[in-house]
């Protein structure tokens, strides 16, 4: 039996952690052997994708950016609210409820003024500040509208600095290593926005946000890929989400290069009472085994079950703070076999920090008016 042990990270570490489990599905055979050791090499691939200086500078100043263009803090408060306690069961929740509750807020909020004013509501760039690039204030610590020129018409951009490897500060004085465009791409029922990371000549990060909502429910997409320069992720996440409590994450990612993908599914059927539970199930697929890891736990109490190869592996249990894993027959993890499931589990406890980190550069475009 081994305790598992989770050594301190800043958000941006834990989500870019969480991320690279968000997995779609892969081609490799599911009688592949059981490697440990290279399963924690495809998960360390999966990472890297996500470890670029660019990748680190977006999650830095993407927050900032809808204080830029007047939106609410629905979405830009929300990674920072987000801290290592996600990767225990109780941090879990009660990272789950918050993820519901902003989602909801923001589907709501579009579905009601749509209501009211009788037509679709739509992601809209603020008119004043269509086209404008933005530029960071050290003094302030926010961003403000320049004369810089480069940005979509239908869009804005705001330019990136170095930041710290350590603390994710800019660096100072400022040195500009890139920018992110925000581009609105809304149309019809569907609001949706694409977010590009360019540094160089290098595009790192290109995806689109999607939502759209009904009376009552609602939806939210992030389609497209990460890349460190040289192997790149796909990444599919989805929430739905019920006004009243239900919310279901889906995450796909897929690493082509190395033929190894990841699904995940999250649920919580009621996020509004403490003891529902939240289940989980995950399938990591690979040249180096399938590992499927599903249960449901509480805050105070939960089971994961581990099968390699489809045979009973391993056993996850927690109390909500300590958690520890148990193999089968009885006899002890290896080193290899550890790490690997650990890896494996911090994914699934990240994945909610994830998808705010997604959401977070565009949460004043979804919140203009309709």
């Amino acid at each position: 039996m081994r305790v598992l042990q989770f050594a301190k990270r800043s958000v941006v570490t834990v989500a870019l952690v969480s991320l690279s489990l968000t997995g779609c599905g892969g081609d490799s055979s599911p009688d592949a052997p059981f490697n440990p050791a290279g399963t924690s090499a495809d998960l360390q691939a999966m990472n890297s994708t996500f470890g670029s200086d660019a990748f680190a500078s977006f999650s830095t100043f993407s927050v900032m950016f809808d204080a830029a263009l007047g939106g609410s803090p629905i979405i830009s408060s929300s990674v920072a609210a987000l801290d290592i306690r996600a990767k225990t069961t109780q941090g879990m929740r009660a990272a789950a409820v918050r993820s519901a509750q902003r989602l909801g807020a923001m589907l709501q909020r579009r579905q009601g003024a749509s209501l009211q004013s009788g037509r679709v509501a739509a992601a809209a760039v603020p008119a004043g500040v269509a086209g404008k690039t933005f530029v960071y204030d050290a003094n302030s610590a926010t961003y403000v509208a320049s004369d810089l020129t480069g940005a979509p018409n239908n869009g804005v951009r705001f330019v990136l600095y170095a930041v710290d490897p350590v603390s994710f500060t800019p660096v100072e004085p400022l040195v500009a290593t890139g920018h992110v465009d925000l581009i609105d791409l809304s149309a019809g029922t569907t609001q949706a926005a694409r977010v590009l990371v360019v540094s160089g000549e290098t595009t790192y990060v290109d995806y689109t946000v999607t939502a759209t909502s009904g009376t009552s429910s609602g939806r939210i997409t992030v389609i497209g890929m990460v890349t460190d320069g040289t192997t790149q992720a796909n990444i599919n996440l989805r929430s739905t989400i019920t006004y009243t409590a239900g919310l279901t994450l889906t995450y796909s990612l897929d690493v082509p290069q190395r033929d190894v993908s990841v699904d995940l599914s999250v649920n919580v059927s009621d996020v509004s009472q403490q003891n529902s539970p939240i289940n989980v199930n995950l399938v990591m697929a690979g040249p180096n085994g399938t590992i499927v890891m599903s249960g449901q736990f509480t805050d105070t109490s939960g089971t994961l079950n581990i099968r390699v190869n489809g045979h009973a592996f391993a056993t996850i249990t927690t109390d909500g703070t300590t958690t520890t894993i148990t193999r089968n027959d009885g006899t002890p993890l290896t080193d290899d076999e550890e790490q690997a499931l650990e890896g494996i589990f911090e994914m699934q406890s990240s994945a909610f920090v994830s998808f705010d980190q997604m959401l977070a550069p565009i949460g004043a475009l979804f919140d203009q008016p309709a």
